[in-house]
């Protein structure tokens, strides 16, 4: 199965469609398709509303393509809810879904994350994390970073658990960013942020694949493989 089968996901993704059209950083129809499916899968193990995880993965991303700087999520529940109005998307799965757009983009790691308040707010955040991990985790973070001109990977910047980061000054240097970095500084730590069984699982596979690209990656950087 390529798509659930629900003709209201069909409808919201023909609304989405144009908003994610000229996407080119990972954020594009195809990821949010993916965190539909992973999400409704999660949503129906854990006993959650599968059609507010699903309508709600469609538009998640709308904040990605409101300009160069970060635009919040919840800044686009507006636009959201005109998006649903469009495609019909029944009254009461509106309001929950507008939720689990709002928090979905929020860390346990992070210093005061809004909460996610249902259990699909839960699901969504934890689909939305299983995609930046595995396999197509790896592609999207390479992709997302040469969309914005940054490096591989400097060696001489320590990684963000190291003291020499802070204290050196490079959490708040200027220099590109390289990818690598972001893989320490966010995607090796995501496994920990699940808020479902269901979502630990998958995450545990997937996170293990990442930490032995990783492993190979620095490997072959300094051709001991």
């Amino acid at each position: 199965m390529t798509r659930p089968d629900d003709p209201v996901f069909d409808r919201v993704a023909d609304e989405m469609a144009a908003h994610l059209a000229d996407d080119g950083t990972g954020h594009d129809m195809h990821h949010v398709w993916r965190v539909c499916r992973v999400g409704t899968r999660i949503a129906e193990a854990e006993g959650a509303d599968s059609r507010i995880v699903g309508v709600a993965a469609l538009v998640h991303d709308l904040h990605r393509v409101r300009g160069d700087d970060f635009t919040h999520p919840e800044e686009t529940i507006p636009e959201v809810r005109d998006i649903f109005a469009a495609a019909d998307v029944p009254e009461e799965l509106v309001d929950p879904a507008c939720h689990c757009v709002a928090v979905h983009e929020e860390y346990g790691f992070e210093d005061d994350p809004m909460a996610a308040e249902t259990v699909e707010a839960e699901v969504l955040q934890d689909a939305d994390n299983l995609d930046a991990i595995g396999a197509i985790g790896v592609a999207r973070a390479f992709q997302f970073s040469g969309s914005h001109g940054n490096l591989l990977w400097d060696p001489d910047r320590p990684f963000p658990d190291d003291d020499a980061y802070e204290k050196e000054g490079f959490a708040d240097s200027d220099q590109p960013a390289s990818t690598l970095h972001h893989f320490h500084s966010k995607l090796l730590r995501l496994h920990e942020n699940m808020n479902t069984e269901t979502g630990r699982e998958i995450a545990a596979e997937r996170h293990a694949f990442l930490e032995e690209f990783v492993e190979r990656f620095e490997a072959e950087w300094y051709g001991s493989k």
